[in-house]
């Protein structure tokens, strides 16, 4: 696993963390109609994307988080699409691209269970 490159001081990461609840921005490297799923660290031999946590990205942008053993999800809309949880969904957001990064550097799942539902 990639070392961090430094402790950010608690000035920097109330910050960076303002910075990023508080203010409309997209991450370029996320892919709409994707989900992007990690297994738990503690997963008693499971293996598949049931005992993983997912974040999917909708076409219009809205980020789902979806329910284990389940199709079904909760929605956090856009602010176009009327999203009342801005702050959520950027955390989401942020959720979905360290997913994708710890995917990269150590995948968990299966690859052909990764990015389907």
């Amino acid at each position: 696993m990639a070392a961090m490159s430094r402790n950010l001081s608690k000035s920097e990461a109330d910050k960076a963390l303002n910075d990023l609840l508080e203010n409309d921005f997209w991450v370029d490297t996320l892919s709409t109609d994707e989900f992007y799923s990690r297994l738990h660290d503690d997963r008693d031999g499971h293996t598949t994307i049931d005992h993983a946590l997912t974040v999917a990205v909708a076409s219009d942008a809205d980020l789902h988080v979806m329910l284990p053993n389940s199709m079904e999800s909760l929605r956090f809309r856009s602010y176009f699409g009327g999203g009342k949880s801005p702050r959520v969904r950027n955390a989401l957001m942020v959720l979905a691209e360290a997913i994708r990064r710890d995917n990269a550097e150590c995948p968990r799942l299966n690859p052909s269970n990764q990015g389907k539902r």
